[in-house]
């Protein structure tokens, strides 16, 4: 990730003055016909919903994601986790989904791959439901 990447994502994320967290997550052992897209994860019947206003908790969200380094790609998304945070008015700040393995990801509209699998594996213990197969 480069510098400026994550100048903007800490940058729009005070400036813009986060209020909320809102994380979907659809286990990886729930089977889909299609690739899961962003919103296709939102509307899931299945999807888990968890919502913070914990300021330290959306810190630590925010800065897991910029420790995270990635590179662009062009790879098919297969969301299962969503983050979105947005601001008190409800309007969105950034969006952030991963596949089921933290391997691919896309931060504001672009994919990326993650180098490894250390953010998936930090939601799982954060987010997650208690079974191991989340």
């Amino acid at each position: 990730m480069s510098a400026d990447a994550s100048a903007t994502l800490q940058g729009n994320g005070r400036g813009t003055a986060i209020a909320k967290l809102t994380v979907y997550h659809l286990g990886r052992l729930i089977l889909t016909e299609t690739a899961l897209s962003g919103a296709d994860l939102e509307a899931h019947s299945d999807t888990e919903k968890f919502e913070t206003t914990d300021r330290a908790l959306i810190d630590e969200t925010l800065a897991r994601i910029e420790g995270t380094a990635r590179t662009p790609t062009d790879d098919v998304l297969d969301v299962r986790w969503g983050l979105i945070f947005s601001d008190a008015d409800g309007a969105r700040v950034h969006t952030f989904y991963l596949d089921k393995f933290g391997t691919t990801g896309e931060l504001d509209g672009t994919l990326f791959d993650l180098a490894d699998e250390s953010l998936v594996d930090w939601l799982r213990e954060q987010y997650g439901p208690d079974d191991v197969l989340s």
